[in-house]
Formats: C-alpha cells, sequence, structure tokens
C-alpha cells in the first residue's frame, strides 16, 4: 500500500480528576499506509494541541493502538483492552510517567481508512488524571 494523504478527525471526551467532562475535536492532516501487517497515521501536532513540534504516529492493529510522538514531547501510550500499560513522557519542561488501563479498543481500518476508538483511564505519576473516550477517522482527502 502506498503512502496516502488523508483527512484525520479526532475527538476526545475526557472526565478530570474534578469530575469535569471536556469535549475535544482535532481534524488535521496526515499520511496513511501500511506496512507489513500494521496500518500507521503520522501527523504533525499543532499549536492547538499545545504540542507543536511534536510528530505523532499512530501504529495501529487489530487489538492494539500505540500513539508514538517524538519532538516537543516523546512518548509512547500504548492500548491493549483490559490491561495497564506504563510509559515515560519527556517533555521540554521535564518528564513523569503516565499509565493507560484501557477499558475498550475497537478498530474498523482497512486500506481506504477507518476508525480507531480507544477508551481509557489515565494514572500520571500513580495518581487519577483523566477518563477518556477517543476516537480517530480516517478518511483519503
Amino acid at each position: 500500500m502506498e503512502k496516502k494523504n488523508v483527512l484525520i478527525n479526532i475527538k476526545g471526551i475526557q472526565r478530570t480528576a474534578d469530575n469535569e467532562n471536556e469535549n475535544v475535536e482535532l481534524v488535521t492532516e496526515g499520511v496513511f499506509y501500511k506496512k507489513d501487517a500494521k496500518y500507521y497515521l503520522v501527523y504533525a501536532e499543532s499549536e492547538v494541541t499545545g504540542m507543536e513540534g511534536t510528530t505523532t504516529t499512530v501504529e495501529i492493529e487489530r487489538d492494539k493502538v500505540s500513539i508514538i510522538r517524538n519532538g516537543f514531547i516523546n512518548n509512547q501510550l500504548l492500548f491493549i483492552p483490559n490491561r495497564k500499560t506504563t510509559s515515560y513522557y519527556d517533555t521540554q519542561l521535564g518528564g513523569f510517567s503516565v499509565s493507560v488501563m484501557s477499558t475498550d479498543v475497537d478498530v474498523d481500518v482497512s486500506e481506504s481508512g477507518g476508525e480507531v476508538r480507544v477508551d481509557y483511564k489515565m494514572d500520571i505519576n500513580d495518581a487519577f488524571a483523566n477518563e477518556t473516550k477517543i476516537s480517530i477517522n480516517i478518511k483519503e482527502a
């Protein structure tokens, strides 16, 4: 599969530790391709996300999704259903540990695009930070 230019629509619903809900939506352009048995979605973060200068790669498998960030922020979040994973967030201002407990990972992706949905709870330095539902929709540009 050749690399394709795609339109990416990311929607997130987040419940914070203060029990407040925050809705986020981002529409951006990126590149989508398949290598071996994995799909890859690559896009540049912007000022809107607060991660300008960072490239995000979403590595998509049937039952596992990784979000890898390189640049201003360096991190890899791994989402596997009903499993807790821990990683390290490295930023220009310092670092901290991040754990995610994925409650649902739903992948419906083909060479023409599709959708990825992930529900998870996040802890930062072992303290509850938020509960998030995120959907990533991929369409050919």
